[in-house]
C-alpha cells in the first residue's frame, strides 16, 4: 500500500490506494547517530527502478528538526498463475514495487513507517543493516487502552495474559462490547491486557474513523473516510501511541 500527500488549503490529505493506511511503529536501539548522518546515509541510496531487479532505495530524503523523512521504495518478485499456449496453468513472475513513507525520529528514538507490511519489513532489514541500529516493535499497550476507553463503538477485542485457570486469552466480538462488564472483569481480576482491538472513535478533525490496533506488533490500520486521511489525524494517533509507549504525559 502506498500513499501520496497533497495540500488542500491548510489541510494535508494522505491518499491511499486501498481502504486505509497501515502504520508500523518501531523503537530504535541506543545510538549516537545524528540527523545529518542518517540523512546522508539514506540520500546515498537512491531508488533506481528496474523491471528485473528487486532493488530498493529512497527518494525525497530531508531533515525536519530532529526527524529524517523519506519515501522508501522496494521491488518484490510476485508469482501469478497464468495459462500457457497448451492451456496449462504455470507460474508467471513479475515485479511489484511498493512505496512507504518513513519518519525516523531521533529525539524520540522511534521510527514510523506508513505503508504495507512487506514494505515495513523490508525497510527494517535495510535500515538495521545500513545504520547498525536495531528496530523492535513499539509496545502499544498503553495507547491501545486509551483508544479503547474513548471509542464510540468497538467491534472486537483480544485479551492476552489472562490468568484464569488454563485460560490465557479471550476474544470478544460484537457491537458496543466495550460496555460489557465481562471485559472489565478479565482485565482487572484476571490481569488480561487488550492486545488487539478494532473500533471507531473521534479524531481531531471530527471524523469518526475505524481503527485496528495490534499492540504487540506495534501496528495500526486506519480506515479512510472519503478520499483519504488527514495528516493531522495520522499525526495525532501516532503521537498518542508513542507518548503512551515512552511514558510521556
Amino acid at each position: 500500500m502506498s500513499s501520496k500527500q497533497k495540500t488542500t488549503g491548510t489541510k494535508r490529505l494522505v491518499r491511499t490506494k486501498g481502504i486505509g493506511l497501515s502504520v508500523k511503529l518501531y523503537k530504535m536501539s541506543a545510538s549516537d547517530k545524528k540527523v545529518a548522518e542518517i540523512t546522508k546515509m539514506l540520500g546515498a541510496a537512491p531508488y533506481k527502478p528496474s523491471a528485473k531487479s528487486e532493488g530498493w532505495g529512497f527518494v525525497g530524503v530531508k531533515a525536519i528538526g530532529q526527524t529524517v523523512a523519506a519515501e522508501f521504495l522496494a521491488g518484490f518478485r510476485v508469482a501469478v498463475l497464468s495459462y500457457d499456449k497448451e492451456g496449462d496453468l504455470i507460474p508467471v513472475h513479475y515485479m511489484s514495487v511498493d512505496r512507504g513513507e518513513v519518519l525516523i525520529k531521533l529525539e524520540r528514538q522511534t521510527v514510523e513507517v506508513r505503508g504495507s507490511e512487506r514494505i515495513a519489513r523490508k525497510f527494517k532489514s535495510v535500515f538495521e543493516e545500513q545504520a547498525g541500529i536495531e528496530l523492535s516493535p513499539l509496545n502499544l499497550d498503553g495507547g491501545t487502552k486509551k483508544l479503547y476507553d474513548a471509542a464510540s463503538d468497538v467491534a472486537s477485542v483480544l485479551l492476552t495474559g489472562v490468568e484464569k485457570g488454563n485460560l490465557t486469552q479471550a476474544e470478544f466480538r460484537g457491537s458496543g462490547i466495550q460496555q460489557e462488564e465481562e471485559i472489565g472483569l478479565y482485565t482487572r481480576r484476571y490481569k488480561g491486557q487488550i492486545t488487539r482491538f478494532r473500533g471507531t472513535f473521534p479524531y481531531p478533525s471530527g471524523a469518526f474513523l475505524t481503527t485496528t490496533v495490534n499492540a504487540q506488533a506495534g501496528s495500526l490500520m486506519v480506515y479512510k473516510s472519503g478520499d483519504g486521511l488527514l495528516e493531522k489525524d495520522l499525526n495525532w494517533i501516532v503521537e498518542l501511541m508513542e507518548d503512551a509507549a515512552l511514558g510521556h504525559k
